[in-house]
């Protein structure tokens, strides 16, 4: 798969996520087992929807960028966000009692293997620049 395909599908995941979390913050939420959602779940959600969505944005702008570093950064963000949101949910579960459910398991599970894929695309570009 070419990178610039890759990052598109990045980009259409972030955005459809980050697009779910601003205008069906509510909605989201409760797949997640927050209920009732409060108003403040539902801001902090939008907020966070918000960071999706331009961090989609971004990889959908660049997804034909010719410089080798800014892939390699964008990529790097990338494993950053989707790594350590999953090591955040297993932390919250695991550690802080806070209750799981299949939702948010095949969420974190999704992020993880994008996390990894990604980390793989990042060192094949490195391998190639190197």
């Amino acid at each position: 798969m070419k990178t610039s395909n890759y990052l598109l599908f990045l980009a259409i995941y972030g955005g459809i996520t980050g697009i779910l979390m601003l205008f069906n913050a509510t909605g989201t939420l409760k797949m997640y087992g927050v209920v009732p959602a409060d108003q403040f779940h539902v801001a902090i959600f939008q907020y966070l929807g918000i960071s999706n969505f331009c961090l989609a944005l971004l990889t959908f702008l660049f997804r034909n960028e010719t410089q080798v570093k800014n892939i390699k950064n964008l990529l790097l963000v990338t494993i950053i966000v989707h790594i350590s949101s999953t090591l955040k949910g297993c932390y919250d579960i695991f550690l802080q009692d806070i209750p799981g459910n299949n939702f948010f398991w095949t969420d974190a599970i999704f992020r993880l293997v994008v996390g990894l894929v990604t980390l793989v695309v990042y060192f094949n570009i490195s391998k190639k620049t190197d």
